[in-house]
């Protein structure tokens, strides 16, 4: 099969983690958090079966996302990249003054230039899953062609019956249209549908996340967040 370095198409499209392909909590009396997936699909098969060009862009510190998609059984050589914090990091280090990152935090449209020099594609070319309005937004405004809203609400705890996610092939075939249209160079929003999901089918697949707190990294990480509450407050 063609890894996706070796089969570039003309859009590109990423894929939130946390509220788009997993949700998490945190169990009593354990350190580790527990990640669950939000989707019944193969996930991994989908994206390999797919064709078009998918990365994946977190917050997530880069340990902790080759877990999950490890857990999430997406093959590294069906990716063109994942896009984690510390890209995020050195994007904010080479591409902006340091001190606007301080105040405004990593947002994720500061990866736009580091994609353009690695994969070549420029914003106009991008779609977006995210779970978050204010992400989408703000990658909207510098430059993203197509912005999608991932319905998410709820989580795996004991303390709720069910969780509000959507369909991932969806997903998959609104990129794909919007891909292949000749309109695609106007930039769009799609909100996708809602789908309820039992969260006692949910608890059926999980994984205890080892998480990254204490390396150089993660301390630097936590200094900047100090900084900006200072700042703000």
């Amino acid at each position: 099969m063609t890894s996706a370095a070796e089969q570039k198409s003309k859009k590109l499209l990423l894929v939130d983690l946390d509220g788009v392909l997993i949700t998490n909590s945190w169990p009593e009396n354990q350190a580790n958090q527990i990640c669950y997936l939000l989707h019944e699909d193969n996930i991994g098969q989908e994206i390999a079966n797919n064709g078009q060009t998918i990365a994946v862009l977190t917050h997530r510190h880069k340990a902790e996302a080759e877990q999950i998609l490890e857990f999430l059984r997406i093959d590294s050589t069906h990716i063109a990249q994942c896009y984690s914090a510390q890209e995020l990091w050195f994007c904010a280090k080479k591409y902006h003054p340091i001190l606007s990152t301080i105040i405004g935090g990593m947002k994720k449209s500061l990866i736009l230039p580091l994609i353009k020099a690695e994969l070549g594609y420029h914003p106009q070319d991008i779609a977006m899953i995210d779970d978050r309005l204010d992400v989408l937004s703000d990658m909207s405004n510098h430059g993203v062609g197509l912005t999608i809203l991932a319905p998410f609400q709820g989580n795996s705890s004991q303390n709720t019956s069910q969780t509000i996610t959507f369909s991932f092939s969806e997903a998959l075939t609104v990129f794909n249209k919007w891909s292949n249209s000749k309109s695609a160079n106007k930039p769009q929003h799609i909100s996708l549908k809602e789908r309820v999901v039992a969260n006692s089918t949910l608890r059926l697949h999980s994984h205890a996340l080892v998480l990254h707190r204490r390396d150089l990294f993660s301390v630097l990480r936590k200094i900047s967040r100090v900084l900006r509450r200072f700042i703000f407050h």
